[in-house]
This record gives C-alpha cells, sequence and structure tokens, in this order.
C-alpha cells in the first residue's frame, strides 16, 4: 500500500512538472510574438486581451515571467485610473531588488512617464522619459531603445519640438530595421510623418503616411488604420479641405467607438468641432460641446486624466460662440482653455488661442485688449516661424552627420572585407600568385581612384558651371534653363507655373556705404533665404547683381503671391550679425505664364511689375 502511493505522488509530480514546463513554453511563445513585432498593441481591448493570455499561460511562483507579465500591463491596465498606473509602477521603480535590472527599469520608468503625461505633469514626464532612455542604453537592448526613442519623440511633437522629435523617430526607425520588425518599422513612418505634419511639410507627411499603410498594416489591423486616417485627416484640414477631412474623422470616430476607445472618440468628437469651425458650421460645433463637456466632466469626476487634445476643447467652442454673437460665453471660454494651455509649450496651440481671443475682445468692444492680444499673436507668430526654421536646420544637420557617419561605416566595412579577402588569397597562394595579385589590385585601386577622381571632378565642373559663386543658387543660364524645362512640362500636363523677379532695393547704397563685403552678405543671406522659403520643386537664381528670378511650377498667381508676400516679410526681418546696421527690403514682380506664351513675355510682364513695385516705394509685391 505504501508502495502504490509512492508512485502515485512519482506519477502526479511529473504530471504537474510536465504541465508547468509547457505552460511556461506557451507564455514565452507569446512574448516572442511581440518582441518579434507580429503583434503591435495599439488598442485598450486588444492589449488587455493579449495580457489576459500571458496571465492564463504563467506559471504559478514564477517571478521572472511575472515580471515580464507586469511590464507589458504595465501601460494598460491603468488607462482609466493614472493614479494607480503611477503607483504600480513605483512598486517596481522603488525595488531595490530590481536596481541592476536596466531593462525591466527602463519600460516602467516609460510607463510611468505615460500616466504623468496623462495628469499633465510634463516636468515628471520628461524626468522619467530621461531615466528610460538612460537605462534603455545601458541594457544595450534595440528594442527598448527603439520603444523610449518613439515614445520620446511623441512627447517633443506634442509640444511643438518636431526636429527633435524627428531625431528621435528617425533613430528609433534604425534601430527597428535593423531588428526586421515590422511592426515597429511601419508606427515609426506613422509618428514620422505626424511630426512632419506638426512642422507645416505636408507633402512629406502623406508619402510616410501612405508608405505605411501600403507596406505596413493589414487590412485587419483597425487600430493602426485609425491613426493613419486620423493623420490624414489633420493634413487635408491644414490644407484647408475641411470636407475630405470630415469625412475621415467620421469614419475614425466609428471605428474607435467599435474598438471601445472611449477616451479617443471623445477627443474625436474635439477634431470634429475643429473641422465645423473651418467649415463655418458653429452650430454643429455647439452640438458637439453640449455633447462632449459631461463626458470630460465625468472623467474628471473619475480621476481618469485629460483626453490628449482636451486643452482644445473650450477654444473650439468659444471660437464658435464668438462667432454667432455669444461675446462673454466666448471669452469665459478663452480664459478657461487659457489655463490648460498654459501647461503646454506648444506656440501652435497659443497662436490659435491668442488670435481668436482678439477678435472676441474686438466684438466686445474692449479694443485695449484686442490689441494686446493681437500683438501677442504676431509675437508668436514670429517665435513659430523662427522655431520651425531652427528645428529644420537642426534637422538637416542630424541628417547630414547621420549620412556622415554611415559612408564612414560603409568605408571601414569594405575596408575590412578587403583586407579579409586579401588575407585569404595569401594564405591559399604560392609567392608567385599572390604578388600578381597584388599587383592587380594596385592597379585596380589606382583605376577607381583615378575613376572616382574623374567623377568628382566632372560633377565639380557641373556644378561651378550652373551655380553662382557668391550666392550658390542657380545662375543666369542654369536658371534659364530651368525655366524652359518649365514651361515645356506645364504645356504638356496643362498645369500652371509662375515667375517672380526680385531686386533688392537700394542695393548700390549698401554697397557704397558699407562695402562690397558687406554687399555680398546681404546677397548670400538673402539668396539663402529665399531657397529656406521655397518649396521643394521652385528654383532659386541669380539673374543678375542684386536681381533674382524664382520659378514655381504648378503655382497659380494667386499663390505665388502669397509666397512673394511671405517672402518680402522674411527678408525685411533679416539682420546681419557682422553689420546689424543694415536693414533690407526687395521689391518684387510676379506673374503667372499664360498658355502658348513665350518665357521672353512672362519675364518681361514680371519686371513690368518690378518696375512698377520699385516706381511705387520699393518693399512691395506687385503682380501683373
Amino acid at each position: 500500500m505504501h508502495r502504490s502511493v509512492s508512485w502515485l505522488l512519482v506519477v502526479c509530480l511529473s504530471c504537474w512538472a510536465s504541465y508547468a514546463h509547457a505552460t511556461a513554453e506557451r507564455f514565452d511563445q507569446l512574448v516572442a510574438v511581440l518582441d518579434r513585432g507580429d503583434l503591435m498593441l495599439t488598442d485598450t481591448a486588444a492589449a488587455l486581451q493579449y495580457i489576459a493570455q500571458l496571465q492564463a499561460e504563467l506559471p504559478a511562483g514564477d517571478e521572472r515571467r511575472q515580471l515580464r507579465l507586469d511590464r507589458e500591463a504595465c501601460q494598460w491596465r491603468f488607462s482609466a485610473a493614472p493614479d494607480e498606473g503611477i503607483a504600480f509602477a513605483n512598486s517596481y521603480i522603488n525595488n531595490e531588488t530590481l536596481r541592476s535590472d536596466y531593462l525591466n527599469l527602463s519600460y516602467f520608468y516609460q510607463c510611468r512617464a505615460f500616466y504623468q503625461a496623462s495628469k499633465g505633469h510634463l516636468a515628471e514626464q520628461d524626468e522619467d522619459i530621461r531615466q528610460a532612455q538612460a537605462l534603455a542604453n545601458k541594457s544595450e537592448d534595440k528594442l527598448a531603445q527603439a520603444s523610449i526613442a518613439l515614445f520620446a519623440a511623441e512627447a517633443s511633437s506634442l509640444r511643438g519640438q518636431h526636429a527633435d522629435a524627428l531625431v528621435q523617430l528617425f533613430r528609433g526607425y534604425d534601430l527597428y530595421k535593423q531588428l526586421n520588425q515590422r511592426a515597429g518599422v511601419g508606427y515609426s513612418l506613422e509618428s514620422i510623418a505626424v511630426a512632419y505634419r506638426r512642422m507645416g511639410e505636408f507633402d512629406k507627411a502623406l508619402e510616410y503616411l501612405e508608405q505605411s499603410e501600403k507596406e505596413y498594416v493589414s487590412p485587419d489591423d483597425k487600430s493602426r488604420l485609425v491613426t493613419l486616417l486620423q493623420q490624414k485627416a489633420f493634413v487635408y484640414a491644414d490644407l484647408g479641405q475641411a470636407p475630405e477631412a470630415r469625412q475621415l474623422f467620421h469614419r475614425v470616430r466609428q471605428m474607435l467607438d467599435d474598438l471601445g476607445e472611449e477616451q479617443y472618440v471623445i477627443s474625436t468628437d474635439i477634431d470634429l468641432m475643429w473641422i465645423a469651425n473651418l467649415e463655418g458650421k458653429y452650430a454643429d460645433t455647439l452640438e458637439l460641446a453640449a455633447a462632449v463637456r459631461p463626458k470630460l466632466a465625468e472623467r474628471a469626476r473619475n480621476n481618469e486624466g485629460l483626453v490628449i487634445n482636451q486643452s482644445l476643447f473650450p477654444l473650439y467652442e468659444g471660437e464658435a460662440r464668438a462667432a454667432l454673437g455669444q461675446i462673454e460665453q466666448a471669452l469665459q471660454l478663452f480664459s478657461e482653455a487659457e489655463k490648460l494651455l498654459n501647461d503646454s509649450p506648444n506656440p501652435r496651440y497659443q497662436l490659435l488661442l491668442q488670435r481668436a481671443w482678439s477678435i472676441a475682445e474686438a466684438k466686445a468692444g474692449h479694443y485695449d485688449q484686442a490689441y494686446q492680444r493681437l500683438t501677442q499673436t504676431m509675437q508668436l507668430q514670429e517665435q513659430l516661424n523662427s522655431q520651425i526654421k531652427q528645428q529644420r536646420e537642426a534637422l538637416l544637420r542630424f541628417q547630414f552627420d547621420s549620412d556622415l557617419q554611415k559612408n564612414k561605416n560603409s568605408e571601414l566595412l569594405a575596408e575590412q572585407q578587403l583586407n579579409e579577402k586579401q588575407l585569404q588569397a595569401m594564405a591559399q597562394a604560392q609567392r608567385w600568385q599572390y604578388i600578381a595579385i597584388v599587383l592587380f589590385v594596385v592597379l585596380a585601386i589606382i583605376a577607381l581612384f583615378y575613376a572616382i577622381s574623374q567623377i568628382l571632378r566632372n560633377k565639380r565642373l557641373q556644378r561651378l558651371a550652373s551655380t553662382d559663386e557668391l550666392t550658390q543658387v542657380a545662375n543666369r543660364r542654369s536658371i534659364l534653363a530651368y525655366v524652359q524645362d518649365v514651361s515645356a512640362k506645364a504645356q504638356q500636363l496643362h498645369q500652371p507655373w509662375a515667375l517672380m523677379i526680385a531686386d533688392i532695393d537700394h542695393f548700390k547704397l549698401c554697397n557704397d556705404t558699407y562695402g562690397h563685403d558687406a554687399g555680398d552678405e546681404v546677397l548670400a543671406e538673402v539668396a539663402r533665404t529665399m531657397q529656406l522659403s521655397m518649396r521643394q520643386m521652385d528654383r532659386v537664381g541669380r539673374s543678375g547683381g542684386e536681381e533674382f528670378l524664382l520659378i514655381l511650377p504648378d503655382t497659380t498667381q494667386h499663390q505665388a503671391l502669397e509666397i512673394a508676400s511671405r517672402l518680402r516679410k522674411r527678408i525685411e526681418q533679416l539682420t546681419f550679425s557682422r553689420y546689424p546696421q543694415i536693414h533690407v527690403t526687395v521689391s518684387i514682380g510676379v506673374t503667372q505664364a499664360a498658355r502658348h506664351e513665350e518665357i521672353r513675355e512672362t519675364i518681361a510682364r514680371a519686371d513690368k511689375a518690378l518696375y512698377e513695385a520699385k516706381h511705387n516705394g520699393r518693399n512691395q509685391v506687385i503682380a501683373h
């Protein structure tokens, strides 16, 4: 009897061990699916379902796997209770036994940063992001580094720091590419598109969105599709295509409702208020506001945190009420919006608020307050323009440095491969054989260097032949050749195109007063400003002296006038560090080419408009 009980106990223990092993294996397989990028957690319902699967396969008493489960669950279990999420993350962050577990700690800091943001604690969020990045780098885990890079980028982009965001996003993108994780690569492309949209680079934003949608989103991935459609809607709205944006937002709202993402449904309703205002449908805005306000109040009572765009809700409602003549209510709402937006350093939102507020104050007869708000609006616009310019320059520097580093790495890899081949050849061949090989390699290298030097020389000569040496823009011959190409293409595609002639006012006086070195600096800086102000397809050329020719393909005269006016203002604001006393303005003549018109006729018409601008007092734009 005793022997039978012992055998039964052994069999039970053996079965339990087999079951525990199978459960652990299934748990690890679920985790591997997530780490490979075959699964991307982008909505709460799918994430909680995945976490429940992990919980079901978790072996009893397995602390290591319990830690991994809690790491994944942290950012999803407490979406309606951010204080509980912070407390949960703290339980691991403050755990002394995890001091050297850099990988898991980085994820718990990232989780806490998520909940700090939902409570509006931006300084605390920044510190947690910094800690998470430092720990991820210490862990040398590329997946963790990529994850926190994308999270940090989203935080930067929401505050208007788009160049910083793009630097982080490109790093995350490269890491996901190295890991061959398709889901991460696709999500990176979407985030890059968002940052470009917020910088006003709408063409690039659509390009990245379409690439992600085409290559990295499956038809049944509703969460990712929601993000893509939402961002396309934002682009259409920013481009002034409100009806297209409204249709996409309604589609997004339905999909979010199906997914059970209540807070994002509210956020989309706020976006629809914005669209209704753009379309002048202010009654629709107030109807939406009446539906949204109790939902926000309920979230506040339940301590569920802010929805992502909640600070814009009183701004949009205030715009609608001001447009409908409900001025006092509008002013109160603008005051409410100001309190919410003060927690965010994003100048774009501040600009929208001050502009709408100044109009409402003027309607109320408060002209002093309206003037003050308008002054703030102009200051914010200048700040925003300066910020975007600095960000673009920073992004260009980063891209240049990245390309340079990639080239160096490629050169080192090529050199290493060549050395390995040479060593193998020397080990396998006899003396006379490898001497012949070395001679052949030397001759090949000499020929290669000669060919490369010839190619570089030809490219340099070609560039010198088509570029103005002082300003580094196209010279007269090159810009006139480009005009011919644009005109021919426009005729073929039946597209409009425009031409501008810009001339620096009183340039001879500048040369005579401050010398030719000052004049050269003025020409170079004006040319650089023109290049930065134009679109990618536009071309700037120096047609002679202080006169520049600007070609704008696929552009109407009305669009060209807007570009010319913006360009004139930017040049008027230029300062010169070596010559602070110099103030430069330009006169610009604008015209749109007529179909079947000779190019010389178009240029003559623009030149006539330029002459009129000069005759009328300079520093102005005239169109013919």
